[in-house]
């Protein structure tokens, strides 16, 4: 027994010794584990700073939260992370804090790509939504429709703030601002046409001795709703008022059923008519038409006439997208493709580089082509789709012109016949004209028919060219600032340049401005050439879709010339 208590007494006076070790050993280990050196601690501090700083930064200008998720998730990923543990060994530590930095600084990198393409993208959508803007406007004012003064305004207030925006948020403002006055604008085209088809069977129905009172008065209030609308939502509730009034009038005179029919059914043939022009089978739309017009001869009563409708409806609806497609391929093709077999047989031979050029580029798709196709996808009803129609056969005359003109061995600065034959076929015979010959390189001011002045010029280079039409003067700037679109690298970048006189002649930044970096102008400096004295890197080729002057000629054009002008290039 007494053997034993001194085993138990022995081990109790081990144990505080024990403990005592043990304390000592975890503060050696604590001790010895310092965490990496302060440097690296500290830089992997101050990265996910960084980064977290231009996260609050994105998220402030704009930048969709979608889009910043992944960064968002890879960055929380990091910052759950810890140094590893690693006693008596502090580069293990310090490796961890230098690849934490890294990696932040990674993201930094990423996130800075995310912010410069997002900011271009919608830079680009707000800028191509501007133009559609700007195209129904001026669709809409070539029609003389509706009140468009509030339009005006909103579309030159948009167009001052797209010239200010920096920040992705302010480009999407502007598109879903330009997206819905362009939506307004062509729902104001569709109310338009049902107006016109109730004032035609008003004047059907009173040739037929019918009484109109009603109706007119009806009519009268609803121009006045017409001119007063400025949005998608108020033309579509006039256009449902405009339909009920319809099935009103059948209501109260069955007689008035075949006036109104007809009515629809003349839209119905007016499409059909554009399936025709774009070459485009309309026979089995033309049976459709033959089957409704038979089944408005044999209504009489009010479900007739209602299933007729809605045949007819469903009938031109159909129709949209192979109008769209139709005019895709007859139309703009057919340009493009003239202009490419034109430009091939009458190739330009650069003896600088050696190699050959079309002349007409800007027929093809990499000038008005694009432009025509931005216009197609923004019709809305027949009178759009007839209009791109319209545009269209403008754009062949004046290659037809550009043709005439490359055979023309008249000096510049002489009247030529292509200018004065545009000129009769744009009824612009009097007040100011400008007219620029792309193949001469040459630009013409005239007034009232008879030559002012003549300058030489160069315009865009083949891939970038100048967009052939009749365009009206969007702004006058004196002086101002380019800043490019593309990013540096691009072999389309330019730095930022001033500018003296510049007028806009089409949205996108399409100018006729002075070019102080030149000293060549004239036929050729549209191709890759060799600059007597201008500035290497840029007086070489070609422009960016701008016509260029002397600074002296642009100075005069800009002083001699106003808002009134009206601009050919061809």
């Amino acid at each position: 027994m007494k053997a034993q208590r001194r085993t138990i007494f022995s081990l109790a006076g081990w144990l505080p010794r024990l403990a005592l070790v043990l304390s000592l050993f975890t503060v050696l280990i604590m001790t010895s584990a310092c965490g990496g050196s302060p440097q690296s601690q500290q830089q992997a501090s101050q990265s996910k700073a960084k980064l977290d700083q231009l996260l609050q930064y994105a998220q402030q200008i704009g930048i969709p939260v979608q889009s910043l998720h992944s960064i968002q998730q890879q960055e929380q990923k990091l910052s759950s992370t810890g140094a590893p543990f690693s006693p008596f060994n502090d580069q293990v530590d310090t490796d961890y804090y230098n690849q934490l930095a890294k990696q932040y600084a990674e993201l930094d990198v990423q996130l800075q790509g995310l912010i410069a393409t997002t900011t271009d993208r919608l830079r680009v959508q707000a800028n191509q939504d501007i133009q559609v803007f700007q195209q129904m406007l001026t669709r809409r004012q070539a029609q003389k429709i509706g009140n468009l003064q509030l339009f005006t305004n909103d579309y030159k207030r948009e167009l001052a703030l797209l010239g200010q925006a920096q920040y992705p948020k302010d480009f999407a403002a502007i598109s879903q601002n330009a997206q819905q006055e362009a939506q307004a604008l062509g729902q104001m085209a569709l109310t338009y046409n049902q107006l016109s088809s109730f004032n035609q069977t008003i004047s059907q129905m009173q040739a037929a001795q019918l009484d109109v009172t009603a109706m007119t008065k009806q009519y009268q209030s609803d121009i006045a709703a017409f001119n007063g609308a400025s949005t998608a939502t108020a033309f579509q509730q006039l256009d449902n008022l405009i339909q009920a009034q319809y099935q009103e009038a059948v209501v109260d005179s069955i007689s008035a059923l075949p006036y109104i029919g007809a009515a629809r059914l003349n839209d119905f043939q007016q499409q059909i008519n554009l399936l025709k022009t774009y070459g485009l089978d309309s026979s089995s739309y033309q049976q459709q038409y033959k089957a409704d017009k038979a089944a408005l001869s044999s209504a009489k009563t009010l479900q007739a006439y209602e299933s007729f409708v809605q045949n007819v409806n469903a009938q031109i609806t159909s129709m949209h997208d192979q109008l769209v497609q139709g005019a895709a391929s007859y139309l703009i093709g057919k340009l493009n493709n003239e202009a490419l077999a034109w430009g091939n047989a009458h190739l330009y031979h650069d003896t600088f580089d050696g190699n050959n050029y079309i002349l007409d580029s800007g027929y093809t798709m990499n000038g008005i082509g694009y432009w025509l196709q931005q216009e197609l996808s923004a019709a809305y009803a027949p009178s759009d789709f007839q209009a791109v129609v319209n545009d269209e056969n403008n754009e062949l005359f004046n290659l037809q012109m550009l043709e005439q003109d490359y055979a023309d061995k008249t000096p510049y600065n002489q009247p030529h016949q292509t200018d004065l034959e545009l000129m009769q076929h744009y009824h612009l015979m009097t007040g100011q004209v400008i007219v620029v010959s792309m193949v001469e390189q040459a630009l013409r001011l005239y007034e009232n028919g008879h030559l002012v002045k003549s300058f030489l010029v160069t315009t865009g280079r083949v891939e970038l060219p100048s967009l052939p039409g009749l365009w009206s003067v969007l702004a006058r700037l004196s002086p101002t600032e380019f800043t490019s679109s593309d990013p540096p690298g691009s072999p389309y970048w330019y730095p930022p340049t001033p500018i003296n006189y510049a007028i806009n002649y089409h949205w996108d930044g399409y100018f006729i401005h002075d070019a102080w970096w030149r000293v060549n102008f004239g036929p050729g400096t549209q191709f890759p050439h060799y600059d007597v004295g201008g500035d290497e890197a840029f007086a070489g080729n070609g422009s960016h879709g701008c016509i260029n002057m002397q600074e002296n000629d642009a100075a005069w054009l800009y002083a001699n010339t106003n808002y009134n002008t009206q601009i050919i290039v061809y």
